[in-house]
Formats: C-alpha cells, structure tokens, sequence
C-alpha cells in the first residue's frame, strides 16, 4: 500500500497552524476582554463624578486605547452604553457597558479563505449607591494641613489626623470632601476640619435592596482582630461580619483588606504641641472592606465595632 507522505505531512502542518491560530485568536480575547473591562470602570468613575454621556464615553474609550484598542483604529471600535440597551441591566443609568470589537487577523486560517475572524468581548459596570455619612458623623478624622488639632482629638485622639492635602483634597475650595477610587467605584470622603469619619455607633442606611457594601475604614493604636461589623435588615434580621484590621500607620496584609490609599505624612499636633505640622515619619493608609449582604432583604443600618478606635471614612452600596 502506497502512503501519500506529502499528504499526511501537508495535514500535519495545517493541525498545527490552526493550533497556533487559535492561540493567537484566544490571546487576543483576553487582551480584548482587560480592555473592556478597564474601559467599564472608567467610564463608571467618569458617571460617579457627574460626566456628561459624551464624557463618560470619552473616558472609556481612551482607557481601551491604553489598553492598545483605540477605537477606530486598526478595525477597532469600542462603544459605551449608560445605561444599557438590552440584558440584565436594560435602562439601568447606575450601569455601563463597554464593548470591543475588533476584526483580527489570522495566519494560517487564511489559507482557508478565513483571513480574519472578528471578536467582541464585554463588561459591565455597576455604579454604587453612594452613602451620605454626615447624620453619622462624629469623629474629626482628616484636616487641612495647619489647622490646629485638639490634644485630645484628630484621627487617633491623641493629636494626629489624615491630611486632607495628601489625600487629594482637591474640592476644598468647595468645602467638599477628596474623591477616592476603588473597585471602579467612587467614594466622597467628608470635608475637613469638621466631623467627617464615624465610630462606635450605628449608621442608619438607606433601606433598598444590594448585594454588597464596600467600606473606607482604618484604626488607630495598634491592629484589631475580629472588629465586629453588623447589617441590619428592615424585618430585625442580623448578620456580623468580622474583620482584621490594620492600624493607619502599619499595614498588615490581611485578608479581606486592601490598601486604598497611601499618604507620605500625617497631620500632626501632638501633645503639650503648639504648633501644627505635617509628619513625615509615618505613612498613613485608608483601607478598603466589602461586606456581602442579602439582596432578597432590605437593607436598615450599620453597626459598627464598639471601639473608638475603628473610624470608618466613606461608604458604598452595591446592587
């Protein structure tokens, strides 16, 4: 029996080649599908901060360039809908979807008549439902760098504060708290040198229904272990969730505990001081927390760990 070995040999290759292809084409969804997603979040930070539509699709689509899809270029497009036009999240305005596509090239499929093979990847953002704290507030966390801090007051009680100025205090002017970013979601920290963090209290919450809260805290004096958070929901059910957490100064790494924000120096008037200043010896950090709750149950309040010492900054809530 004779053996067609050019026949054999010319399929062996074509195998191989579309291995390579399909490589190639699922590198590309993944590329394609970070740039989606990166594109999201941008745009939903563009909607948090009150961006026109055309903003807020500007916002997307240069973050996909970043990403080396820019849209009308090389057969690339990528489009921005808020809210979404059809699927789970149809007419919803907290909602972004970016989507690329791009018409990609193959090699060896074209051998096939299949030079290029167009992909689309998706993502889909949802903004949170920002919480307004200042009903909560009663701890004076953060100030403008030079204003006086109490002895016995600042983040800590003993004479230290987060600087507004390093934390980007970029709205004083409107005696408006800094804007902070995490997750994709936009948080409002309140406005300096009044009460503007919560402790050792409950934060009543707008009632709805969500999926999930995502908390700006940190503490002072050292770590906490276990600290206490417990949702309340409208029909007097409970739910504790407990975390490790860092002090302001020493980051720990625990788990379930991300570093939001870095600052090179603390506000400082220390005791038997006189005179405010800013120190450099210690970083200070915001930490981020995400509580899972219940969204067949609508949400009540917040009580928050029954120490001084745990300050939450800011609050989200997401659907």
């Amino acid at each position: 029996m004779l053996v067609n070995y050019s026949l054999i040999f010319v399929s062996l290759l074509l195998f191989a080649g579309l291995a390579v292809d399909a490589g190639l084409l699922e590198r590309s969804y993944i590329q394609m599908q970070g740039s989606a997603q990166a594109a999201a979040s941008a745009s939903s930070i563009a909607l948090q901060r009150g961006g026109s539509a055309a903003t807020i699709t500007s916002a997307g689509q240069t973050v996909a360039g970043f990403n080396g899809y820019t849209n009308g270029v090389s057969g690339v497009a990528v489009t921005i809908q808020n809210p979404p036009t059809s699927g789970t999240y149809s007419g919803n305005s907290l909602a972004v979807l970016a989507t690329v596509t791009k018409a990609v090239p193959t090699t060896f499929l074209s051998l096939l008549g299949l030079g290029k093979v167009n992909m689309k990847a998706t993502a889909l953002q949802l903004a949170p439902t920002q919480m307004s704290l200042s009903s909560a507030y009663n701890v004076i966390a953060i100030y403008t760098d030079g204003t006086s801090i109490p002895n016995n007051g600042g983040f800590d009680t003993d004479g230290y504060a987060f600087s507004a100025n390093a934390l980007g205090q970029v709205r004083a002017s409107n005696n408006l708290g800094a804007l902070q970013a995490w997750r994709g979601n936009i948080f409002t920290f309140g406005a300096p040198n009044t009460n503007n963090g919560v402790s050792n209290t409950t934060i009543n919450l707008t009632h709805g229904s969500y999926s999930q809260m995502l908390l700006l805290a940190s503490t002072a004096f050292g770590p906490i272990t276990s600290a206490a958070f417990v949702v309340k929901y409208t029909d007097s059910s409970t739910a504790t969730t407990t975390f490790n957490m860092s002090d302001w100064c020493i980051p720990q790494f625990y788990a379930g505990e991300t570093i939001v924000s870095q600052e090179a120096y603390r506000d400082a008037e220390p005791w038997g001081s006189s005179t405010p200043t800013q120190d450099y010896g210690h970083n200070s950090y915001v930490y981020g927390y995400s509580i899972n709750l219940d969204s067949s149950k609508t949400l009540s309040s917040l009580k928050l760990p029954a120490v001084r010492n745990v300050v939450v900054l800011a609050l989200d809530l997401k659907q």
